[in-house]
């Protein structure tokens, strides 16, 4: 395991020297917007089972660009290029602000099997002249799970399930306050729109075996040390709810064997999942002035500026403690990792978190040794609050599934 990750730290070095805060031609690599997973194939040839992936991926640049964007992607294992794809790109704009982005793409044109770190360049395509730009190059980490296949008293090899390891994403979380009728952070579609000024949080965990959501729970708001009134005009009901959040991303699989006797004897085989997930929460703020002939649903972030630290509580248990600042315009100032080439969209701050005792119940596995290294798919830590924040995570359950005959 130390020369796995030796190795890792090698590669990071490697490919962070082309990752850029700003890139030429005065384009962002939006990190926070970023997704990588694996899209599988399963075939079966000669009665053997045999399974292979293409990458699935979301980007967001921003930026002014010619019409008709578009965008290369290459995958690099060492300095062997094992996959590209390029296509269109479609405009967007924010408010003033514009550029381009792809959600949920994938291209069946060349399927893959490796497994391990693997670079992901992404290259803007100008829309007059076709000229290249690297604006960002990430690093997914492909792991790869085992099943069986067959009755009792057989061991035959199943599928092979492919995923990204996103345990380095646990603290790749984000508030944004999201304006009128503005999509959520993530941009995906049939999320819900608003007519208020909302704040929200981008959340990332490995899920339990059961897939459960966060369950409901509330909030403790302490700004500047004390804990402010969650009340508003007209309401009898504290508004310190915390929701289950919609689901943007998710990927699980699963692992199977019939390595220990019991298994392989009779019944069905042992099984042990893992599943990543990002969610956008809505907590219970506004932002900027108040809005004329609406009423006032929620506390407004305006009225608070200061330090924040939220207690995200379930069945009274803290789960998660959120860190951030809010400044005079109800608007997060940006966390100092972003003055250190995280970038993230207008609007948008890193949170510090911490995850107390084994975490929520949502949580499947917790683990500290990829978090360590960095976060937003390959990006190391550059400050010390995040460092130390990262060493803190705490561990449960094993990072990844294990076999029904490992002992101890």
């Amino acid at each position: 395991m130390k020369k796995l990750t030796h190795l890792i730290l090698v590669f990071l070095a490697a490919i962070t020297t082309t990752a850029h805060a700003s890139v030429a031609d005065g384009l962002t690599f939006d990190d926070g917007f970023t997704w990588i997973q694996c899209h599988q194939f399963d075939t079966v040839e000669n009665n053997v089972e045999k399974s292979s992936w293409v990458p699935e991926f979301s980007f967001r640049i921003w930026g002014k660009m010619a019409p008709n964007p578009g965008y290369r992607l290459v995958l690099r294992q060492g300095e062997k290029k094992i996959y590209e794809v390029k296509g269109d790109a479609y405009p967007f704009k924010m408010g003033t602000d514009e550029g381009c982005t792809l959600v949920n793409a994938w291209r069946d044109n060349t399927r893959l099997t490796a497994s391990g770190v693997i670079a992901a360049d992404f290259y803007y395509l100008d829309g007059n002249t076709n000229k290249e730009t690297l604006v960002k190059t990430c690093k997914i980490d492909v792991r790869k799970s085992a099943t069986v296949r067959g009755l009792a008293g057989s061991r035959e090899p199943g599928r092979s399930n492919y995923f990204v390891n996103r345990h380095s994403e646990i603290l790749s979380n984000i508030l944004y306050c999201r304006d009128v009728e503005w999509p959520t952070y993530s941009a995906i579609q049939g999320l819900t729109y608003y007519t208020e000024r909302r704040v929200e949080l981008v959340l990332n965990y490995c899920e339990n075996a059961n897939f459960d959501p966060p369950g409901l729970g509330r909030i403790v708001v302490e700004v500047d040390g004390k804990v402010i009134d969650m009340s508003v005009p007209g309401n009898t009901m504290i508004q310190d709810q915390m929701g289950r959040g919609e689901q943007v991303y998710k990927f699980n699989v699963e692992h199977s064997d019939r390595d220990a006797d019991k298994y392989f004897k009779g019944g069905t085989p042992y099984r042990d999942r893992i599943g990543f997930v990002r969610r956008t929460m809505s907590l219970p703020f506004e932002w900027g002035e108040k809005l004329p002939n609406r009423a006032q649903g929620y506390v407004f972030t305006t009225a608070h500026p200061g330090s924040y630290k939220i207690t995200w509580l379930i069945d009274r248990e803290p789960v998660r403690i959120f860190r951030f600042k809010i400044g005079e315009d109800g608007r997060g100032i940006p966390h100092e990792e972003q003055s250190k080439g995280l970038n993230l969209a207008p609007n948008a701050i890193l949170v510090e978190t911490e995850i107390p005792g084994k975490g929520g119940p949502f949580d499947g596995r917790l683990t500290n040794e990829f978090v360590k290294e960095g976060g937003f798919f390959g990006r190391p830590w550059a400050t010390a609050s995040m460092k130390a924040a990262a060493a803190a995570v705490p561990s449960k359950g094993t990072p990844f599934p294990v076999s029904s005959g490992k002992k101890g």
